[in-house]
């Protein structure tokens, strides 16, 4: 009974799980969201550069790694769509 229940919600949460994966993006979309991640970086540093609060610099730190993340995985999805430069 256990493990038929425990396999029931395995497979009740893969499939939640395929309904939270992004959708396929298009060349346009990738290079617009490219875009906005890059001025999404230049956004967080004009704002680090201007906090004054130990708090809220560690914030600044961790989003602009959080950033940094979503742009490598960008590149990699662009990559994979044969894009090569984006400016």
């Amino acid at each position: 009974m256990g493990l038929a229940l425990l396999f029931a919600k395995s497979a009740s949460a893969q499939s939640d799980l395929a309904a939270l994966r992004p959708p396929c993006r298009g060349p346009e979309q990738l290079e617009q969201d490219l875009r906005d991640c890059m001025a999404d970086m230049r956004q967080n540093q004009l704002l680090f550069d201007m906090e004054t609060e130990p708090e809220l610099i560690d914030q600044r730190i961790y989003e602009y790694q959080a950033i940094q993340s979503r742009y490598r995985y960008l590149q990699r999805q662009a990559r994979a769509a044969g894009l090569r430069a984006i400016l």
